[in-house]
Formats: structure tokens, C-alpha cells, sequence
């Protein structure tokens, strides 16, 4: 691997004299033009520190896996070395990984074991949203500079997942007051300036000790305004952007120097049923709900070419999705099972949603609540400011709740695993029978087994109703001729370390 960076290094080297010699050639000077990336975030980055309230934060990633690194990357469905170079798990309660030995930080110190240690440390001090994650964990110790060993109490199956989204910073200086305004890492790019609410510049790391960026500059500027977004990419002030919104998509297929690329993500969207509260403590009103409402039009209309229909509590691009029978539209048979359950004449009830709680979320919520009524379900929307509803939603004061959701880790146990156990109490929904499931799918590092007991999991969550899933949604990227290189990303969290411009 470190051979491999060093031919890569000197190929460079060749390459960035070659071009220093042309343009001194063509200009009479010796400096040569520099190459920048300036991409669109269609989300604010409220903080670059990916250890705090932003660890579950797609934003605040986007922008961090560009400084840090981690010790391992997700690649599909599997996990590639990065500062880790190889990793041993015979014990499947110790992992011991040994870690690459000419990593350095942007102010020239090497990257060890401590690091690592205080990296994930400060990850569970600061009780971030990816805390939770790591709980079978007992131990992370510093065996020597280059060896870490993490001990956990039980196996963890999502024990990679969670390690892809632990980026390292610098011991001896990541406490420091406003360090995370421009942060040390030891990734392809360095912080040059943070603006939060307009924008992050990044330059290139010379010294980076894997495969360096292309571009000499990156720029990720922040346009959460849709027209705006779509403006900037057509007059050419950004080179890509993503998020582009289902009403906006036909207008930048129309662009004849624009790549527009769609792709299922790890995001979908689900309205869950407070099963705590009546008449959603019977499955068979929640189930006659999802019945009565017409999903295939709900999504072939409001979200043409931007998701497709869910077969699963979790998106299919997930690792633990199983796909299940999908719930028929059919009004008379809801009505019918309404009546046997004891309201024959229906019944009112709220929903909630929070303002920017998703794409097209008041119109999705409204369909719904129309459906519903032609059952004799009178709904009535409750749009709620998103400190409130989030307050709400979590001491179960609602009905029911439209809410989108991201598995961050592109791995089932991140949301069945998170939001579904009885501890968790998220919905009012209480099944033994699924905890032990996910708890034994979280304790086994065999995946095989794992993705049997996510396929039982599936299956009871999805037959008991415990919320409606009515549509997993689709990344679309869209990016500028000029631009080389670009993977698009399930998780909406792009990579452009191996994007060039021409």
C-alpha cells in the first residue's frame, strides 16, 4: 500500500512539472493555474466537529470526511482499510487493528493509537446521536503507537459500520476552544476557511499520505433554496450539487452540460402510528390505515423520477433489508377492518410534521389525510416549528407522525436496531419476540445470520403496522461536463477526493 502511495506521489510530482513547465512556457511565469471544485450543499453545515451533535449529521459529514479520516471506509457492502491496514477479529469480543505507519496530521505530527483512543472517547463523552452505536464497548486501548484493540462486552455485527463513521483528530489539540472552526485531520484536504451558513473552502493536502486529491481547491458552498440551487449549477457558479427536488428534476434534464444521475438512497420516509395510545394499540387499525391509503399514486405523483414505493421499514440499499408483501390500496376492505376492530363510523386523530421535515412533506401528509377520510378517519395536520415537534415526538405526544429518516451507517441496526426496541420507546410499540431478534442481530459478527434475523425483523414490524413506509426516495445528483470522476452516494454524503474539473 505505501509503495503504491509513493508511485502515485511521484506520478504527481511528474505530472504537476509538466504542467508548470507549459504554462511557464505559454504565460512567462512559473505558476500554474490551479484547479477547483466548487460543489452545492443543499444543507446547512452547522459544524465541522463529526465527534458532537453532528456525528449523525449528513452535512457536517460531507464536509469532514474530506479533513479526517477514518479507520476503515464503507465500499457497498464491504469495508476497505484506510488508516487501519489491516485488522484481526479471532476474539469476537476484541478487535486489534494496526494502523498505517507514515499517517500524518495537516500540522506535520504523526497519526497514532492515542488518537484514535481520544477520538473515540470524546465521541461517547459528548453523547452525540452515533453514541448509542457503540454501547456494547468496554474498552479501547492503545496497545502501542500503531495498534489499537477496541474490547466489547458482546459481539457487535456493527462493529465496521460504526468504525466508518469515527473520524480522528489530534489528541492534544481537538479539546481546544474553536478547534472545530478550523480543524487538524489528517485527510486529502485542509481547512481554509468555515463560514457556517455559507461555506466551507478546502485546499489541498500536498503531504497526505494516501491517494491526494485532483483539484487543488474545493469549495462547498450552501444553497438550501431549491430555485437557487438549481440557478447556480445552470449558470455554472457550481460544478455539482445533489438534492435536487422532485419538481425541479425535468428542468435540469433539460440542461445540455449537465450529468443528472438518480440513485436509491439510504433515505425514506414513514409515518408511524403511536401505538401507546388508542386505537392505534390495535394492529388492525393501523393496518387498515395503510390500507386506505393509495401509496403507487402518492408516489408516482408527487415524487416522479425522485423515489419509488417501499417494500421494507428500511430502503433496499440498506444491509438487513427484506423485501415484504406490499399492503393493497383497498378503501372497502380498511372500512371493513375498522368496523370489526370497534369503529364503524371511523374516528378523528392529528398528524404531525415538522416545518422542513423532509421533501413535499405537508403534500404527502395531505394526500394521506385525504385518503383517510374517505374511510371516515377525519385527520387533522399538525405542523409543528422542529425543536417542538422533535420534543414531542420523542415524549410520544402525537397520533401519528410523517417523519423522513437516513440509515446514516447504511446498516439496519442503525434504525430497526435504534428505534424499535421496547427500551427505545419511540412509537408506543412493544414486542419481545422483536427485541430479541435485534438484540441477537446486533451480537453476532456473522452476517449471514445477521441478515436471517433482520428478514424476521422486517417481516413484524412491517405486519404489525407499526408506522406506514410508503416510499424509499432516490439520490439525484447532477454535476457539470467538466467534471471527472464523481461516484454518486446512496447516503447523500459525497466524496470528491477523486473528482477532477477540466
Amino acid at each position: 500500500m505505501r509503495i503504491g502511495s509513493l508511485a502515485r506521489r511521484s506520478a504527481l510530482a511528474g505530472a504537476l512539472v509538466a504542467a508548470l513547465t507549459l504554462t511557464a512556457c505559454a504565460s512567462g511565469t512559473n505558476e500554474a493555474s490551479p484547479s477547483e471544485l466548487i460543489v452545492a450543499n443543499p444543507m446547512s453545515v452547522a459544524s465541522i466537529d463529526p465527534h458532537g451533535p453532528g456525528s449523525g449529521d449528513r452535512p457536517t459529514i460531507t464536509v469532514a470526511q474530506h479533513v479526517f479520516d477514518t479507520l476503515v471506509v464503507r465500499d457497498g457492502a464491504d469495508f476497505l482499510p484506510s488508516l487501519a491496514t489491516e485488522w484481526d477479529n479471532s476474539d469476537p469480543n476484541v478487535w486489534r487493528f494496526s494502523l498505517v505507519e507514515d499517517a500524518t496530521f495537516h500540522d506535520g505530527t504523526p497519526v497514532t493509537a492515542d488518537d484514535v483512543v481520544a477520538s473515540y472517547e470524546r465521541l461517547i463523552e459528548l453523547k452525540g446521536p452515533l453514541a448509542g452505536t457503540w454501547a456494547a464497548v468496554e474498552s479501547v486501548v492503545a496497545e502501542d503507537e500503531h495498534t489499537v484493540v477496541f474490547t466489547t462486552s458482546t459481539p457487535l455485527g456493527t462493529f465496521l459500520s460504526n468504525l466508518a463513521l469515527l473520524f480522528i483528530a489530534p489528541a492534544a489539540s481537538m479539546n481546544e476552544p474553536d478547534f472545530f472552526l478550523e480543524p487538524i485531520g489528517s485527510g486529502p484536504f485542509v481547512v481554509e476557511s468555515f463560514t457556517p451558513g455559507d461555506r466551507t473552502v478546502l485546499t489541498k493536502n500536498e503531504d497526505y499520505w494516501g491517494d491526494q486529491a485532483q483539484v487543488d481547491r474545493l469549495v462547498i458552498r450552501e444553497i438550501p433554496e431549491v430555485s437557487s440551487l438549481v440557478a447556480a449549477l445552470e449558470t455554472g457558479e457550481v460544478d455539482l450539487t445533489w438534492g435536487i427536488a422532485p419538481d425541479q428534476i425535468q428542468t435540469v434534464q433539460s440542461m445540455s452540460d449537465v450529468t443528472l444521475e438518480s440513485m436509491p438512497s439510504f433515505q425514506y420516509y414513514m409515518s408511524w402510528f403511536n401505538s401507546s395510545r388508542e386505537p392505534f394499540t390495535d394492529p388492525e387499525v393501523r393496518r387498515a390505515l395503510w390500507h386506505a391509503v393509495d401509496v403507487e399514486s402518492l408516489v408516482e405523483q408527487l415524487f416522479p423520477d425522485a423515489a419509488e414505493v417501499a417494500s421494507a421499514p428500511i430502503p433496499s440499499t440498506v444491509f438487513g433489508w427484506a423485501e415484504m408483501s406490499p399492503y393493497t390500496y383497498d378503501p372497502d376492505l380498511a372500512a371493513q377492518m375498522l368496523a370489526d376492530a370497534g369503529y364503524p363510523d371511523g374516528f378523528d386523530s392529528a398528524l404531525d410534521i415538522s416545518v422542513g421535515g423532509g421533501p413535499q412533506v405537508r403534500l404527502i401528509a395531505q394526500t394521506m389525510i385525504s385518503d383517510w377520510q374517505e374511510i371516515g378517519v377525519n385527520v387533522e395536520l399538525q405542523e409543528k416549528e422542529r425543536a417542538v415537534w422533535l420534543e414531542d415526538l420523542l415524549a410520544l405526544n402525537w397520533d401519528m407522525n410523517l417523519l423522513i429518516n437516513s440509515v446514516l451507517t447504511g446498516d439496519a441496526d442503525f434504525t430497526l436496531g435504534r428505534l424499535y426496541p421496547s427500551a427505545a420507546n419511540r412509537t408506543g410499540y412493544a414486542n419481545p419476540e422483536l427485541d430479541e431478534l435485534l438484540a441477537a442481530a446486533k451480537a453476532t459478527v456473522d452476517q449471514d445470520e445477521r441478515l436471517a434475523l433482520y428478514e424476521e425483523a422486517n417481516a413484524i414490524i412491517w405486519d404489525d403496522a407499526v408506522g406506514i413506509f410508503p416510499m424509499e426516495l432516490l439520490a439525484n445528483y447532477a454535476w457539470k461536463n467538466t467534471v471527472k470522476g464523481f461516484t454518486p452516494d446512496p447516503n447523500e454524503t459525497p466524496r470528491f477526493t477523486a473528482v477532477s474539473v477540466e
